[in-house]
């Protein structure tokens, strides 16, 4: 990733620039009776900091985070990064954007077992070109910063469950996101090393300047953020912020009405932090 880039990111983030809108979020699957509504009208402002989605399963906490993401588009409904809409990227720019500026830390790992942890975590800068030296040269300085220093060469079988996920958390951060987002990333982990896990990426993410998105059913989990929404049934039931965490004040911002004719829309959107210009060999 070009060094300037991440200067604009953190410039941006610690400017307290918000970095996902999500607005009128619905998402239904099938059709007819035997249609389900996973969603059902999400608004959520995502900013620099640890967010906690919490609900029971089938509460759509996954859809959001997968909506969020860009992972899946929305049935109705916009999400924005950085003030674009994510609905007016092509799948490769998608797919490039998740490279780039998101990183992903999931319950099981989905470590590469037949790789070492250094190349495991270099992974995702090779495949975004970058030469195979320097990138496990960056991902051996990843790993020694969370605390795998002589574990550089070790396949994930050769790990205990709390190192993997370490591995994976420096996968995430390796590419040095602006957003990191975390499904149930203890959920396979004992209570003490699910801490310390969750510990290690909070204060990672935070150190950074980047947002933690994490979807989990564990409250000790949710308590270590600080802030934490609750869903039930496709919606937001709850917003709480963290003894001595003050919600962030209102923002003035242009509102995306999908009631507009295109061309409004279109001015909407360039009135708002845009993007910055993805790589031209994705724009094909």
């Amino acid at each position: 990733m070009a060094r300037g880039r991440m200067a604009y990111r953190l410039t941006a983030t610690t400017m307290g620039v918000m970095l996902l809108n999500a607005r009128g979020l619905t998402m239904t699957y099938g059709k007819g009776t035997g249609q389900t509504r996973a969603l059902a009208g999400v608004d959520l402002d995502v900013r620099p900091g640890s967010l906690a989605i919490m609900g029971p399963s089938g509460s759509g906490k996954t859809t959001l985070l997968h909506c969020l993401a860009g992972i899946v588009r929305p049935t109705g409904g916009a999400v924005l990064y950085r003030g674009h809409d994510l609905a007016t990227l092509s799948d490769r720019q998608r797919t490039a954007l998740r490279r780039t500026d998101f990183g992903f830390v999931f319950q099981s790992g989905q470590l590469l077992p037949e790789l070492p942890a250094a190349e495991n975590v270099a992974l995702p800068l090779m495949l975004g070109g970058l030469p195979a030296r320097e990138a496990t040269a960056r991902a051996g300085g990843w790993l020694d910063r969370l605390g795998l220093g002589g574990m550089h060469d070790r396949r994930p079988g050769e790990l205990s469950g709390g190192q993997a996920q370490r591995v994976a958390i420096a996968r995430a951060l390796v590419v040095e996101p602006s957003v990191v987002f975390a499904d149930e990333p203890t959920g396979a982990l004992d209570q003490r090393t699910g801490a310390e896990v969750l510990d290690v990426l909070a204060r990672t993410v935070t150190a950074a300047g980047a947002a933690l998105v994490v979807v989990t059913h564990d409250r000790s989990v949710a308590a270590s953020c600080s802030r934490t929404i609750t869903m039930a049934d496709g919606r937001i039931t709850g917003e709480y912020f963290a003894p001595g965490t003050q919600p962030p004040a209102p923002e003035r911002r242009p509102k995306l009405s999908f009631g507009e004719p295109e061309s409004e829309r279109t001015a909407v959107l360039e009135t708002t932090t845009v993007l910055p210009a993805l790589d031209p060999a994705v724009r094909r």
